[in-house]
């Protein structure tokens, strides 16, 4: 909980990312591939906001030391992270097991390489991550879609047909996204129990992607590997600070997997390729985000809020053809364009060239996300409103 005492963050300062070479506002990067580069950058996820100040000073305390060799790993770090994990959600778990990787798609590519063949099935629940697909296309195994339903504004897993493709014995994985990237939702215990129940009974291994399970706006997360006993026999849990405390440029991706022959399955990955070595930043900020930067933390959420509600607000208000898909979690928004009757090139054209919003369209998602886009709201709102009215000028011209 927020501390009343803490002085209050201030997160509605711009800060100019250009100089520092940030992907999500880099001139060039943008205009390779939305063909502009004057647009609201709304399409990479991460935050606009400064780190904590004790992250800011843990990284500064380690470079003003001037040495930057080879450091032993550090025994306080998975401590620091378990300890974190059974307070802030109630999961206890090993520290010793912990596996540390540098990022969380390298993990998930580790995992779909190490527990399948090349051919078998990977079961995902589109629309989601695309990089998802990207990561099963690239090691030669099969994509096979348990597609989400959105019923009533509620996206929900559709069981029946997740029984039915994982009884195929072809289909040896499931990448379940928790909470969902990008439609928002957190899953319920309830609807991980019965994921795990069917997953389990039918020998698909799970690898739980939850790297976004920190931001949650009311609704609490649970990991699954918390939901049972057998649930955390049978899963792999990716999960990095990255999201939570906006460290992606410098912290490290973990997976905690509770088998030891599938602990060392992968332990052993990391050391062949030699990705398995330590940095010192990582080290620093990731200590300083997991024992000292929960009021930080807990601020950012409660602006994000805001910005939820805002975007709620002025959509129904001011541009009601526009849905939003209300997110229990993520910084990361669903928004349903499919009222304005566009299709997915047409709706990807609109929100660059029209609304001058570079967000992610739907279809990137799966062709089950055409007429939806994804965009970010974890930026000053005033710079989210000054976008959302040319969005309302945009569908105004539309007639």
């Amino acid at each position: 909980m927020i501390d009343p005492h803490e002085e209050s963050i201030d997160f509605d300062t711009e800060i100019d990312r250009t100089v520092v070479g940030a992907l999500k506002h880099d001139p060039e990067v943008m205009a390779s591939v939305f063909g502009r580069s004057d647009l609201w950058a709304s399409w990479v996820a991460d935050m606009d906001f400064k780190a904590s100040r004790p992250i800011e000073e843990a990284l500064v305390r380690r470079a003003a030391h001037g040495i930057f060799g080879y450091e032993s790993d550090n025994p306080q770090l998975p401590t620091a992270v378990a300890n974190w994990y059974a307070k802030r959600h109630a999961w206890q778990f090993d520290p010793g097991h912990l596996l540390f990787s540098p990022r969380t798609l390298t993990s998930l590519a580790v995992l779909v390489d190490r527990f399948s063949e090349k051919g078998e099935g990977v079961i995902v629940q589109p629309p989601v991550f695309y990089d998802f697909k990207l990561i099963v296309n690239a090691n030669g195994r099969r994509l096979v879609k348990n597609p989400l339903k959105l019923e009533q504004g509620v996206y929900r897993m559709d069981f029946d047909h997740l029984e039915r493709v994982a009884a195929a014995p072809e289909n040896r994985l499931l990448i379940l996204c928790n909470p969902h990237n990008p439609v928002g939702r957190v899953w319920s215990k309830r609807e991980l129990q019965r994921l795990s129940e069917i997953c389990a009974a039918n020998g698909v291994y799970v690898i739980a992607d939850e790297i976004h399970g920190d931001i949650t706006y009311g609704q609490g997360y649970a990991p699954l590997a918390s939901i049972s006993t057998e649930a955390s026999r049978n899963c792999a849990t990716c999960m990095s600070p990255v999201k939570s405390f906006n460290l992606a440029g410098v912290a490290n991706s973990m997976i905690v997997i509770e088998g030891e022959e599938r602990r060392s399955q992968c332990r052993e990955w990391f050391s062949r390729f030699e990705i398995n070595k330590n940095n010192v930043f990582t080290t620093a900020a990731m200590l300083a985000a997991y024992t000292k930067s929960e009021t930080w933390l807990d601020q950012v959420i409660g602006y994000l809020k805001g910005n939820v509600d805002t975007l709620c607000d002025f959509l129904q208000q001011r541009i009601p053809s526009v849905r939003l898909v209300e997110p229990e979690g993520t910084f990361l928004v669903w928004l349903d364009f499919r009222a304005l009757g566009l299709d997915a090139k047409q709706l990807a054209s609109f929100l660059v060239q029209e609304a001058g919003i570079a967000g992610n369209p739907g279809h990137w998602f799966g062709r089950e996300g055409a007429g939806f886009a994804r965009i970010n709201i974890a930026c000053p709102r005033k710079v989210m409103l000054t976008a959302l009215e040319r969005l309302e000028k945009a569908v105004a011209g539309l007639g």
